[in-house]
């Protein structure tokens, strides 16, 4: 409690030692009346009118009727809005205000804007007719012009060597040996003995097999081959042996 006490009392010393200043007093500023000209204001009279704009094309219709009696204002107006409703507003005024009464008749309705383009008919233009040119052929004239005369050259004339003509070598047609043609054994023809009945029977039963041919058929067969063309081959070597012969003395 002692505490608050002091605490007080230092506020309270502190406020008395701030300096006090007393509130500044200003004059009123004094303007001069305004000199207005002379005044045209007039007693009320009453009035009526009206006016109305219908526009089909643009979409325009609206119009306005006021009726006053001196004191108290009434009218209407009205505008066709874009969705399609009738705006109409009915109104006073007097000196105690402005009363508005708004209402809309219709449906709002939001169409499909479909443009109408006029039909035009298609331009039809004739074909320009333009005369055909007529040029004169042009003449030239054929232009002359002197051969040239080229100085000769004074060259003495290239001269070449002669080579005589190459002599090649005559060699002997070769010379080859003749051998003897070899000679080889002649065989008798086997012989095979006749088969029995019963073999042959046996013979007839059995699969047929390819025929098998000796090795000393064989070895006739080819001796007697040998034996024809070997004529042959001798006369046919005499020709050719003359004519190596021949051939060779020229040489």
């Amino acid at each position: 409690m002692k505490i608050a006490i002091i605490a007080a009392l230092v506020v309270v010393a502190l406020a008395s030692e701030k300096p006090y200043y007393p509130k500044p007093t200003y004059p009123a500023p004094a303007y001069p009346p305004p000199a207005y000209g002379k005044s045209y204001d007039y007693a009320p009279m009453p009035y009526s009118f009206d006016w109305a704009v219908l526009d089909q094309a643009s979409y325009n219709d609206f119009g306005q009727k006021e009726t006053s009696d001196g004191k108290l204002v009434s009218g209407t107006y009205y505008v066709v809005l874009p969705d399609g409703r009738r705006q109409v507003v009915t109104y006073k005024a007097d000196d105690y205000g402005y009363i508005a009464d708004v209402k809309y008749d219709g449906e709002a309705k939001y169409p499909e804007y479909k443009p109408a383009y006029p039909a035009y008919p298609k331009p039809a233009y004739a074909p320009p007719a333009y005369p055909k040119p007529a040029y004169p052929t042009p003449a030239y004239p054929k232009p002359t012009y002197a051969p040239p005369a080229y100085p000769k050259a004074s060259y003495p004339e290239p001269s070449y060597p002669s080579y005589p003509r190459p002599s090649y070598p005559a060699y002997p047609r070769p010379a080859y040996p003749s051998y003897p043609r070899p000679s080889y054994p002649s065989y008798p023809k086997p012989s095979y003995p006749f088969p029995s009945t019963t073999e042959a029977a046996i013979e007839a039963a059995a699969p047929v097999k390819e025929a098998e041919i000796p090795a000393e058929a064989i070895t006739e067969d080819a001796e007697a081959a040998v034996a024809v063309t070997e004529p042959i081959g001798e006369a046919a070597a005499a020709p050719i042996a003359s004519e190596a012969e021949s051939s060779t003395d020229a040489a």
